[in-house]
């Protein structure tokens, strides 16, 4: 395999000169690159949340795992909306819930937009490493109907305040084959 990134010297390290070296990578590396940072993102959440459960109870690791989630998705929600300088609308959204590190495809989620039209948007999660992971441990899932909704509402209200958001389906909800959950964002005319 032939190296992309060029010998590295020493002294300082600074934002301009990664800067300058990472628009030197071929594209290829760049979205290599980007894909391994979000599966060591996801490998962080879940581990955290693991450990977390494992020492104060699911009950306040969920709790904490929704008040994080809340966080992060504003941080994360008004960065995207700057690098792709997204506007107010349902495609806005949609383009920022496909780039974000909370639905990463590559890191096991399997998702969808089962509906885009100006007015409305409906997203179906089909799989999702949390889910997968805690399935095979015989762990109970998350509560995704009393935590999720805020993470959804955030990133909807970075993009438009008057979005609203619904849960269609999720945990503690019965389970529906192939579905781990279902959201609704509207933009009332």
């Amino acid at each position: 395999m032939e190296k992309t990134y060029s010998k590295t010297s020493s002294g300082k390290v600074t934002w301009n000169a990664l800067r300058k070296e990472l628009l030197e990578l071929p594209k290829e590396d760049i979205v290599d690159l980007v894909d391994a940072w979000v599966k060591t993102f996801w490998t962080l959440q879940n581990y955290w949340m693991i450990f977390t459960e494992r020492d104060f109870g699911f009950d306040n690791a969920a709790r904490l795992d929704g008040e994080i989630w809340e966080k992060l998705a504003k941080a994360q929600g008004y960065r995207l909306k700057k690098v792709f300088k997204l506007g107010n609308d349902i495609q806005s959204l949609a383009s920022l819930l496909k780039f974000c590190a909370a639905q990463w495809v590559n890191s096991g989620f399997e998702w969808e937009f089962v509906q885009i039209t100006d007015q409305r948007l409906v997203m179906r999660v089909n799989k999702c490493p949390m889910g997968t992971y805690r399935t095979s441990q015989n762990l109970p899932l998350l509560p995704c109907k009393l935590g999720a909704p805020d993470l959804y509402r955030t990133f909807a209200g970075v993009i438009n305040e008057e979005i609203e958001v619904s849960c269609l389906h999720a945990h503690p909800d019965a389970p529906k084959p192939g579905v781990m959950c279902e959201w609704e964002f509207i933009l009332p005319e």
